[in-house]
């Protein structure tokens, strides 16, 4: 699968590796109004969640790609009692869901 965004997470406390992917964006034929492309999130080269983001614009489409991240993000250690190493980051700074793209863009 080609991706335009991915990014590898490995854990602390496992020797598992997160993967999140953004496949190249696309307007389909049969919908010429909205953009798609397929989000997924892999775990040792397994898929464990996809989805099918789209919107008005290939902006609207990666900005909901983050959320899909940044909600599963938070999610994943709870499921599999993992921690990251973000860098001294928390999730929550990592991926601030509460702030626009447009605000993050600003900083």
């Amino acid at each position: 699968m080609k991706f335009l965004i991915h990014e590898t997470f490995r854990t602390v406390n496992t020797d598992d590796v997160f993967e999140f992917g953004l496949t190249e964006i696309s307007k389909p034929q049969d919908d010429e109004d909205l953009y798609r492309a397929d989000a997924v999130i892999i775990r040792n080269q397994k898929v464990i969640s996809r989805t099918k983001p789209s919107g008005m614009s290939e902006f609207d489409v990666i900005r909901s790609f983050l959320t899909y991240v940044g909600i599963n993000l938070r999610a994943l250690p709870r499921d599999y009692a993992i921690e990251f190493e973000l860098y001294g980051l928390t999730p929550d700074q990592y991926i601030p869901l509460t702030k626009s793209i447009r605000e993050m863009f600003d900083e």
